[in-house]
């Protein structure tokens, strides 16, 4: 994978990361302006960060560690749960969610697309 696109996988999978550490610190965070944090949204932030904590880690490891083990399933499991994003923030009227959700599935997904096509097309080794 050339390294724009490795630095871009990068920083979504950070970004997704450092989104859920500020959820957890404040849950408000993740609401429109003034409403109320329930119970239900500290869950939903608890949630997020336990997914987004360890996926984004894994991630981050794929796309570093010498060979990339296991980083085309990573990209399209993150990809797939970005997506999920976007349908959230767009459910509950949140434009940022949707829209970085939007840009990191692209990211991800393209990626492993890319790296998949790349596969397919590389000669065999002799």
């Amino acid at each position: 994978m050339n390294k724009p696109l490795v630095a871009l996988n990068v920083v979504a999978a950070a970004g997704a990361m450092v989104s859920g550490v500020l959820a957890l610190v404040d849950p408000a965070i993740i609401l429109p302006a003034g409403a109320e944090v329930s119970g239900g949204v500290s869950l939903y932030a608890q949630a997020y960060a336990a997914r987004a904590l360890p996926l984004g880690a894994a991630l981050l490891w794929a796309m570093t560690a010498k060979g990339r083990p296991a980083l085309v399933p990573l990209l399209v499991t993150s990809g797939v749960v970005q997506v999920a994003d976007v349908a959230i923030g767009l459910a509950q009227g949140q434009p940022g969610m949707a829209v970085g959700g939007t840009t990191a599935a692209a990211i991800h997904l393209l990626s492993a697309w890319a790296l998949t096509r790349r596969a397919r097309t590389a000669p065999a080794a002799a």
